[in-house]
């Protein structure tokens, strides 16, 4: 079974692997934009368990979420929003709506470090 990270990486690799495809045939390939332009796309899923997102949604509720306004906290404010209009359409408490969002909704993103991104872009690259 694949960890959460395994599975972001692969899905990241995949959207990779499609923009490589939308790119005219013979252009180099810049690995910083195609690593970043990547890392934005839309992803499948939300990589993180129940329970941390439970914790984290917590956190941010009561404003003791203390990440700077990066990458991480836009994910948790994404979780958030999502969750909160799910408990209200649904009429139901915020466990049962972080369920339902981590397993019917998809990411905006893939919310992951620039470094990260390139790094796992040179990998694809090597393996090319």
């Amino acid at each position: 079974m694949l960890s959460l990270i395994e599975t972001r990486n692969r899905h990241f690799l995949e959207a990779c692997r499609e923009l490589m495809r939308t790119l005219p045939p013979g252009r180099e390939i810049n690995l910083n934009f195609l690593a970043e332009k990547a890392a934005t796309s839309p992803a499948p899923h939300y990589y993180c368990t129940f329970t941390y997102a439970l914790r984290m949604i917590r956190l941010l509720r009561h404003g003791r979420l203390e990440l700077r306004n990066d990458r991480r906290r836009q994910l948790w404010e994404e979780l958030n929003i999502k969750t909160a209009i799910v408990e209200a359409r649904r009429r139901c408490k915020l466990p049962e709506a972080l369920a339902n969002v981590l397993a019917t909704h998809s990411a905006s993103q893939f919310f992951i470090a620039p470094a990260t991104a390139i790094r796992l872009v040179q990998r694809l690259r090597a393996r090319a």
